[in-house]
């Protein structure tokens, strides 16, 4: 009996992922600790209700303050207390619906979101817990213009929304047993905002309801990043999962673009600790120390650092120095050590420059997708439970 329950409930969670809702509830300003806050509607009327009930309607005049007094929140206008509740939802009439809201107590910019807020405390009444209950697209073009930012094309934007999609239904229940689906940091994905970009709005509305899937017909790992340096990474040899998709590839689109090339400059002293302190190397001999000055990637990306008696990740030297990528080469110039880089980030999956540069080259998206992540399809949602019935 114990099997069959756990059997179902992972056919539940299975059936969740597929299953393409209308609405996503994401924790909003969620790294700031906030004690008082306002909000005002930007369009349309909202209606509030105060611990499940009807508590007053308001429209884009009104302006609410909200803070924590004791074990409740005490919501105010301009005119008149409105009483201290324990949950608060400020429900929008219409659709098109979108809202400002500011942190007062700590300070904060304002920021706009479309759609609906529920308002309630933390576990220990120390901090509001601020759910954006928005449109699923609303949301996919927020996280688009908060990760790939304005000014790219329609098909450049076609991609990030295919991909922020995809990464969504993938993480759906991630923060399910906190009351909320997702949050707003990039523990989930960046979500700033509601998106104002024109073309942002018309990428997400081109693609709805459209992912991307292995040949199990299973959501993928839509990684991305923002340079890959002329050679993307395999997943494994980044993090500790091998995929049918995310493997290297050769890709010459991003190679003058911004974040193709870096170098930095550390002393020489520093980075012969480094290796004698951490990774327990001697380096008294000649041998060693040029060894250890003289690295090599020109030819291809590797994964260590190493000769016969040295095997270190790159990952960690380049946590360990916060460089831009684990794409590079060494070479010593008098007391230092040059860094000579090529591209920014992990370099598994999607290299944003590069697909930028496809985009602009007149790439259909589709083809694009399919250059950086092997054996995949594009698929409607809705699909996939129509094969899994099959």
């Amino acid at each position: 009996m114990k099997k069959n329950k756990i059997l179902l409930l992972l056919l539940f969670l299975l059936f969740e992922i597929y299953t393409y809702a209308n609405t996503v509830s994401v924790r909003i300003l969620t790294t700031k600790i906030i004690n008082t806050f306002i909000f005002t509607p930007l369009e349309s009327d909202y209606t509030v209700y105060a611990d499940g009930e009807l508590l007053m309607e308001c429209d884009p005049s009104g302006i609410f303050q909200m803070n924590i007094e004791g074990d409740f929140i005490r919501l105010k206008t301009f005119e008149k207390d409105l009483g201290k509740f324990s949950t608060i939802k400020i429900i929008a009439k219409k659709a098109e619906s979108s809202f400002k809201i500011k942190s007062v107590i700590p300070s904060g910019k304002i920021r706009t979101y479309d759609n609906d807020l529920e308002i309630k405390l933390s576990p220990d009444k120390r901090q509001f817990i601020l759910v954006n209950k928005v449109d699923l697209e609303n949301y996919i073009a927020g996280v688009v213009e908060s990760e790939g930012g304005k000014g790219s094309n329609l098909e450049y934007y076609k991609i990030q929304s295919v991909l922020c999609r995809t990464y969504l239904l993938a993480h759906i229940n991630r923060h399910m047993l906190e009351g909320f689906e997702v949050c707003d940091d990039v523990h989930c994905q960046a979500y700033v905002s509601k998106a104002s970009d024109g073309t942002i709005k018309k990428a997400v509305l081109k693609t709805k309801e459209i992912v991307v899937v292995d040949n199990n017909l299973n959501l993928i790992t839509a990684a991305f990043h923002s340079n890959c340096g002329g050679e993307t990474c395999n997943s494994q040899d980044v993090w500790a999962m091998t995929t049918t998709y995310l493997k290297s590839i050769q890709d010459t689109y991003c190679l003058n673009q911004s974040q193709a090339h870096w170098e930095r400059i550390i002393p020489l002293e520093d980075w012969q600790e480094y290796i004698q302190l951490k990774y327990k190397q001697s380096i008294n001999s000649k041998k060693k120390a040029n060894i250890i000055t003289s690295f090599n990637q020109e030819s291809g990306r590797e994964i260590y650092f190493y000769d016969k008696d040295l095997k270190i990740p790159l990952k960690n030297i380049r946590a360990d120095f916060k460089l831009k990528s684990t794409y590079f080469s060494i070479e010593q110039i008098r007391d230092s050590i040059i860094f000579k880089g090529r591209g920014y980030g992990h370099g598994v999956g999607l290299c944003q420059e590069g697909a930028m540069q496809m985009a602009k080259l007149k790439h259909p998206y589709e083809n694009i997708l399919h250059h950086y992540y092997k054996d995949v399809n594009l698929v409607d949602v809705s699909a996939l439970n129509y094969f899994r019935q099959e």
